[in-house]
């Protein structure tokens, strides 16, 4: 049987593709999509689930060009996901956010490399701090930090990157900076940022154009 920890990155990779697949239903390519949104339910029902074998089960929930794109682990969780089984999907949403966004590992960042991101993170911080969240979220230094890193230390990780920025910038102590990570208003602002650069990757992957789909209808 599969450690806890590798079942949780199976149901993750299960949970992104699932996110891809309605994101790709709810901003179709084609005008005429196999099966029309309506008749596509999210989750079969206990019995129906039960009767179907993981093959029909996938062929009938998921986009075929998302179910080609899967290796055998990943249509193995998906599957799960739909039948509603418990894989061990225990992770948070940070984590889970953290693990989308930063899927790929990144060379850790030079002291010359760092000084100038702070200088460009002190450029975005003048316009406000989600512009402030943005930029350090899509920087080197945090595509460094925080590939497959342990999520115990979310803070510590943040005090070191962002919380190194902000005693560079402002002369601040670490105990302040950790006060001010600490905090409900922060993690929700910068799970909104990566939530964002999530959904960007995913539309991207699947050729939406933002700007196109953000444009509101004539009359």
């Amino acid at each position: 049987m599969a450690s806890v920890s590798k079942q949780q990155k199976r149901a993750k990779r299960a949970k992104t593709k699932a996110k891809e697949q309605r994101v790709a239903r709810q901003h179709p390519q084609t005008p005429d999509p196999i099966v029309p949104d309506y008749f596509m339910p999210d989750f079969f029902s206990e019995d129906d689930a039960e009767l179907l074998d993981d093959d029909t089960l996938l062929k009938n929930f998921v986009e075929p060009d998302i179910l080609e794109a899967m290796d055998e682990e990943e249509r193995e969780a998906m599957a799960a996901v739909i039948r509603g089984e418990d894989i061990g999907m225990s992770l948070t949403e940070d984590e889970m956010l953290l693990m989308e966004v930063y899927q790929s590992p990144a060379p850790e960042p030079s002291q010359e490399q760092r000084l100038a991101h702070y200088e460009v993170l002190k450029v975005a911080e003048q316009k406000g701090f989600l512009d402030l969240l943005d930029a350090f979220a899509k920087g080197p230094i945090a595509a460094h930090a925080f590939y497959d890193f342990h999520f115990d230390d979310y803070l510590d990780v943040l005090v070191k990157t962002l919380g190194a920025y902000m005693m560079w910038a402002h002369g601040l102590d670490e105990a302040t900076v950790r006060a001010r990570i600490h905090d409900d208003d922060f993690y929700e602002a910068f799970r909104a940022i990566l939530s964002e650069i999530e959904m960007e990757s995913t539309m991207e992957m699947l050729g939406i154009d933002r700007n196109k789909h953000d444009e509101p209808g004539q009359d």
